[in-house]
């Protein structure tokens, strides 16, 4: 079965003029991730469409995905150590990690002040005290 971890969100649809697209896209009905063929996809504007990890193309690799956090723990530079993220939920239009203790914290581009992707640590300012 297709989970979210397997797929990347390539935003909200509109038109139908990508030429660019895998064959397949998958959009979220009832929880689960049914696949479209990307030349039907004008049935489904204003719907969130995902791809495949996989069908991304090459030149893309090394692209970082909220998704890809997962693991890896945050550290505010006021406040020290916050957490390691277990989850990350990308279905409303605030993303949100979920931390090992249950905690959720917003995730923005604005926060993020460097990915230490060796040592597995996102450095972020919050600008509000947890």
């Amino acid at each position: 079965m297709i989970t979210e971890k397997d797929l990347i969100s390539i935003g909200v649809l509109k038109r139908n003029h990508d030429d660019d697209l895998p064959p397949f896209i998958f959009v979220r009905r009832d929880g689960l991730f049914v696949p479209f063929r990307s030349e039907d996809i004008a049935e489904l504007r204003g719907e969130e469409a995902f791809v495949l990890r996989t069908d991304i193309a090459e030149e893309a690799d090394g692209l970082m995905t909220w998704q890809d956090l997962v693991g890896y723990t945050i550290e505010d530079d006021e406040a020290g150590p916050i957490g390691t993220i277990d989850e990350i939920d990308e279905s409303t239009i605030n993303t949100l990690a979920t931390l090992q203790d249950g905690r959720m914290v917003p995730l923005h581009e604005d926060f993020i002040i460097e990915i230490d992707e060796e040592a597995h640590v996102l450095r972020v300012h919050f600008p509000f005290v947890l």
